[in-house]
């Protein structure tokens, strides 16, 4: 049975400027409604393998759109039986996705990574000791070290996130941050920035490069909306669960 696999929704009109292949090789193209449309491809109505060539596809397709157009990325996978049902998810939601691609009009999300060396034991010390002897005595002092040592090093994080976020959320419309993912990672962010201002993102991490050589930067993008549309605070890339 013929159903329609969802890469996204956009505005309409326009029509797609170019030829986009989707999952089976099938044509891409727009289901409108009103002033929306769904991006879709005739799809089998079960799911594809979510392995590594589609999921790769699925995220082509929607960087392919948005090289020309404003796109709310839809999760991998969601397939709606007839073309009714596609238009009626339009309505169902329509103003629900009228603002989300108003709040990325004109906008690409780029992603930044940021790893550091934390303090080693040698540059933070901790002074208070808990008198007295015992077993049990040497591990509430030893347990006092560790919770003070990991409070001084948040700290120092969160300092150096600060100075590093200021100057690049300047250069954005909005910013979404997870601070100390792992012991490396200090942090892993998107920012929401205009097209016309993508070199001038890229430009302040540079400057942030020089400013802490001993951090290292992982800037990547311009990608989808993915951490700014509707519901996605998870950072992943199917985040507009249609």
């Amino acid at each position: 049975m013929q159903a329609y696999y969802i890469y996204g929704i956009v505005s309409f009109p326009p029509q797609l400027s170019r030829e986009i292949w989707g999952h089976g090789g099938e044509p891409v193209c727009l289901l409108p409604r009103g002033d929306l449309a769904a991006v879709v491809s005739p799809s089998p109505l079960g799911p594809w393998p979510p392995d590594e060539a589609r999921l790769s596809l699925h995220e082509a397709v929607v960087e392919q759109v948005m090289a020309s157009r404003s796109i709310l990325p839809v999760r991998f996978n969601t397939i709606l039986r007839t073309e009714e049902a596609v238009i009626a998810l339009l309505d169902q939601r329509a103003r629900e996705f009228r603002s989300a691609l108003e709040r990325v009009a004109g906008k690409v999300e780029m992603g930044l990574r940021v790893l550091w060396e934390p303090p080693g034991e040698g540059e933070v010390h901790a002074d208070q000791e808990i008198e007295g002897g015992g077993p049990g005595t040497e591990y509430l002092s030893r347990r006092l070290k560790e919770e003070w040592r990991r409070a001084k090093l948040l700290q120092a994080g969160e300092r150096l996130i600060q100075e590093l976020d200021a100057p690049l959320r300047s250069l954005a419309v909005e910013s979404w941050l997870q601070r100390f993912p792992t012991n490396r990672l200090l942090i892993a962010g998107a920012y929401l920035v205009e097209r016309p201002r993508v070199d001038a993102f890229r430009e302040g991490v540079v400057k942030a490069c020089e400013q802490f050589p001993r951090l290292r930067f992982l800037l990547t993008g311009p990608w989808p909306p993915y951490h700014f549309v509707n519901g996605a605070h998870d950072g992943t890339v199917d985040a507009f669960a249609a």
